[in-house]
Order: structure tokens, then C-alpha cells, then sequence
């Protein structure tokens, strides 16, 4: 979806990526992904940034990214590695290069031989972590070589993972979609997961890709405020009722 020609871009400041970091570190968080809009090796300073969180986390919370894959090179791929990250997952749609280029517009070779580095690198450090794992999407265009990709992710002893198409909020995918989603009614995404902009706007979800519903900013309130306000709170009694009058990117949710 390309909101980058319509919608406002930039990248986190230093300040209020540690303003986050301090409060997810202070807390017993889950999970922290230090991307949303975004693939995450484009961030030049993302295994500095995963490396402050590993080292002030909660033994509870863990790290994690998922990458195309197409940036990780053998110094992102240390760096990676140097950091601490706990969970790697790497989105390969598409296992031909026409398939490959069709879905994604990369090199398949690539981004094959970046995983096996990396894998390498692993073993050469005897690093347990990050733990790595591939993810698929079963969609029309890849679903006849998804038997060839779990062999191939068996042999090379990955943890391999196939996902049904979402049509993230709304936008029609009948062409790729294996089955016709139905509208999802009972997310839960929203109240176990917050999802934080550049510019420090905590929006609904990771599939309000247009930004649609506003929570909050965390550079002017802390996350635990944003989560507690009277706006949060109406929203999600309003989903409850089922009223979407100021939630219509969650009317058009729907999953496969």
C-alpha cells in the first residue's frame, strides 16, 4: 500500500526512541518491535537500538523484527546477531524468481543467500539467537510451492511458517486470496498490542496503514497514559457494541 506518496514520512529521533524504550524496559512488556510501517534494516540504527533494549529489558520481554530479507548482509547480519535480537523472522514470498519478482520485486537468490549467511554466521559464533524463522503468506500466486518451501526450510533446519492473507483494512485481494476472508469481529489485537509511529502518534493497529485512528502521542504522554485515557476506552466500548463510527478501519477488517 503505498501511503509514503500521501502520507507524512520521517524517522524516530533518538530522544523519543529511549523516552519508549525506558517505559516498555521499566515495565514486564511482552514483546518489542522496533519497527511498524516499515522494513526494519532500512533503519540504520536498528541493532543499536535492539541492543539498548536487550540491555535494559525485563527478563520477560523479548525482541523481535520481521525483515524481507533483501538488506541483511553479512555486517547487518552480525550486528543482528551482536544486539541480542531474540526472534528473526524473514517474510519469503515466493519461492522461483519469477514468483518471487512477481510478488515482492527482489532478487529471490538474494535474499536466499543472505538467510544461509547469516545462518552461517550463526554457527560460526555459536550464537543461539536471534531465533529464526520464515514466513510465508499462502496466497494464490505461492500456494503450489509451498511444498518445495517446507523441504527446503527442513533441510536448512529453519522453522518454517505459512499465513493466510488479511485484507488489511478494507483493500480488496481477491486476486490473491486463497479463500474469501470474512470480517473479523473479535480482535483483540488492539488491547494486548500498542503500535507507536516516528513521530511518536500511537495509532489502533499495525493494519491502520492510513493512520486513521489516533490514540495518543507518546512524546507528549507516556504509553500507560495513552492506554488508560478516556479516548482508548470509549473506542473499545464502541467496538464492544459494535458501533465503528469512530473505528471504520476495524468495519472493514477482514481475514482469511
Amino acid at each position: 500500500m503505498d501511503t509514503y506518496k500521501d502520507l507524512p514520512q520521517g524517522h524516530m529521533d533518538d530522544d523519543l526512541f529511549k523516552k519508549i524504550a525506558d517505559e516498555c524496559c521499566s515495565n514486564y512488556v511482552g514483546r518489542v518491535s522496533t519497527y511498524l510501517m516499515n522494513e526494519p534494516l532500512v533503519d540504520p540504527k536498528q541493532a543499536e537500538r535492539l541492543a539498548y533494549l536487550n540491555r535494559h529489558r525485563k527478563f520477560v520481554t523479548k525482541t523481535k523484527i520481521n525483515t524481507n530479507g533483501a538488506l541483511m548482509t553479512p555486517d547487518v547480519s552480525e550486528a543482528l546477531i551482536d544486539s541480542g535480537l531474540r526472534h528473526l523472522w524473514v517474510s519469503v514470498q515466493g519461492y522461483s524468481e519469477e514468483t518471487y519478482r512477481k510478488s515482492m520485486n527482489l532478487s529471490l537468490t538474494k535474499v536466499l543467500d543472505n538467510i544461509d549467511a547469516l545462518l552461517d554466521l550463526k554457527e560460526k559464533k555459536n550464537a543461539k539467537l536471534p531465533k529464526v524463522s520464515v514466513t510465508t503468506l499462502d496466497t494464490k500466486l505461492v500456494h503450489d510451492e509451498l511444498d518445495y518451501a517446507r523441504k527446503h526450510w527442513a533441510d536448512r533446519d529453519v522453522k518454517f511458517k505459512i499465513h493466510s492473507l488479511d485484507n488489511r483494512r478494507g483493500t480488496d485481494l481477491s486476486d490473491l486470496a486463497m479463500a474469501k476472508p470474512k470480517p473479523k469481529r473479535n480482535c483483540d489485537l488492539f488491547l494486548k498490542q500498542a503500535y507507536v509511529l516516528y513521530n511518536g502518534d500511537m495509532i489502533i493497529c499495525c493494519h491502520d496503514w492510513r493512520r486513521t485512528v489516533v490514540l495518543g502521542n507518546v512524546g507528549e504522554q507516556s504509553i500507560k497514559e495513552i492506554w488508560n485515557s478516556k479516548h482508548f476506552k470509549d473506542i473499545i466500548r464502541e467496538y464492544q457494541a459494535g458501533d465503528f463510527s469512530n473505528c471504520e478501519v476495524c468495519r472493514t477488517c477482514m481475514v482469511s
